[in-house]
Formats: C-alpha cells, structure tokens, sequence
C-alpha cells in the first residue's frame, strides 16, 4: 500500500470516495422520529398537567419509544456521512489507479517468463522511413483495462464513472506467439486478483473484436450529491474479446450503455482499447500473412 504514495490511509481514501452518501430520505426519517417523538412527548406531559392523565398516558409511551428509536437512527446516519464526506479529489483515485496499472505490467512479464526485450512492439505512429534514426522507445506490453461492473461506481466530478475494481488483460505480442496475462485490481488494497496466464500461437487466434451482452442493473452514486444516484435498468456491456480456435475468448469490458437509452453511455476512464486494437490486428495480418516467394531472373 505504501508503494501508491498514501501509506496507510489508502483504503480510508478509496472508502470514502466509494461510500454512498445518506440522502434526503434518510435524513428525514431520522428527524421525523425524533421530532415526531418530541412532539408526541409535549402533547403527552400537557394532557397530564390539565389532568387528563389517561389521555396524555399513550402519547407520553408513544414518543418516548420514537425519541428513543430515532437517537441510534440519528448517530447512524451522521456516522455515514463522515465516513462518506468530504470525498477525495478524482484525480488521487485516478493516481491510484495508474499505480496498479503499472504493477500489472511488470507482472505479467514475470508470469508469462518474458523481458522487455521479447516483445516485437513498435510505435503505432513511427515511419521508419521519415525517422530512421529514432531513438529506440522502451518497450512495454499492450494493456486493456476495464471496469468489474458489480463493483463500486461514482460519477465524479468531472463526469468520468470510476469503480472500485478493474478487469487488466495485458498482451504480450512476440515473434513466436501472443502471451495473454489476465488480472483484477482492487483500488482498496495492494494486490493482484483472479490471476490467469495464457499463451498462444498467431495462427491460433480467430478473431479479435467488440461485442455487446447484457449484463446486470448498474447503479453509480454522483459525487457530492445527497440522494443522487445513476441507474442503467437494463445494462449493455460492451466488450473487447480476442477468441483462439478452441473457442475460448479473454473478454474486458470497454464500455456500458443503457438499453432503454442507447444514447445514455457511461463516460469511463482510460481504457486504452483503440490502439491496442489496432496494434494487436496489425500484428496479427503481419504474422499470419503468407509468405511471398521473390524469384530472380
């Protein structure tokens, strides 16, 4: 935890920034017990005092019970709203975030038996022709990164939807094959989760595309609002898939979007998918091209 520069206080961050923040229903229902309580009790104890001792008995039984059921209703409801509030700027879950990013890449290296050095990458934007002499670029392996949708959501500030955990497929392309390294990230703790490693031949990978499925409702508190929440009903997952011969497929959700609204798409952080896209096909057209018999004359 210390390696993401927040020491212990990671997971009070990452916490607080996730934990829903009571709203209006709530606040009333606490005030509505004990201010009804009150009240109950006042017109309880005037009734005694012009004698109507009877009468007044009911009121004064009714809202004690209500004055004594609203106090633990009352320390409840502030309790959650200082572990909710103030929330953290986006950007420090954003620093987390990149944080263990960047873990999973030399991760996946270390799982898949590979240097820097294995990978056969090259910038999407270099013509060797036009920069010759460009100074080599370090190589880094290909990452798509992608929410776990049943974990925490919060619309930031800026509009962007975070979650609490992340799906990292991390491509490996190299002369011989295509290493496939899969993890999940949990911003609240330093670790690495549900950890799969793959490996294939180019010509063993039939596709790599988008798709969409259906997946279960999404539910995103805005931030800072009291009571104010973002739903998907009917959840749309759009999802980047590379799928081997065998029929087994490694899936990361890309993007979500509503069913009932297709327009309604929520505004995710950084996946990361176009370049990879267009990198991993290229790679694939290049090594799974026949070869060009040149004759002499």
């Amino acid at each position: 935890m210390t390696g993401s520069g927040y020491g212990e206080d990671r997971r009070e961050v990452v916490d607080r920034y996730f934990a829903p923040v009571p709203g209006e229903r709530e606040r009333q229902r606490v005030w509505g017990f004990l201010l009804g309580g009150a009240a109950l009790l006042l017109v309880g104890v005037a009734l005694s005092m012009t004698g109507s001792w009877p009468a007044g008995i009911p009121f004064v039984i009714g809202g004690g019970a209500a004055v004594v059921r609203g106090f633990p209703l009352f320390e409840a409801y502030r309790d959650a709203r200082e572990a909710a509030l103030p929330k953290p700027r986006d950007a420090i879950i954003d620093k987390i975030r990149d944080h263990e990013l960047a873990k999973v890449r030399l991760r996946a290296l270390d799982r898949l038996d590979l240097t820097a050095e294995d990978l056969e990458l090259e910038p999407a934007d270099w013509d060797p022709l036009a920069q010759p002499l460009r100074e080599e670029a370090p190589r880094e392996p290909l990452v798509v990164t992608g929410p776990v949708p049943t974990s925490g959501a919060v619309v930031g500030r800026d509009g962007v939807w975070r979650f609490s955990q992340y799906a990292v497929l991390v491509i490996c392309p190299t002369d011989y094959h295509l290493g496939l390294y899969r993890c999940v990230i949990d911003l609240r703790v330093a670790g690495l989760f549900q950890e799969e490693t793959h490996e294939y031949h180019y010509a063993d990978v039939v596709a790599v595309s988008t798709a969409i499925r259906e997946g279960t409702r999404v539910t995103a508190q805005i931030a800072d609002a009291d009571d104010g929440d973002h739903r998907f009903e009917r959840t749309l997952l759009h999802e980047f898939q590379l799928v081997v011969s065998s029929g087994d497929r490694s899936a990361i959700v890309v993007g979500i979007s509503d069913g009932r609204h297709p327009d309604h798409q929520a505004r995710l952080a950084g996946t990361g998918i176009d370049p990879v896209v267009r990198a991993v096909r290229g790679m694939l057209r290049d090594k799974k091209a026949p070869v060009r018999q040149i004759s002499s004359r």
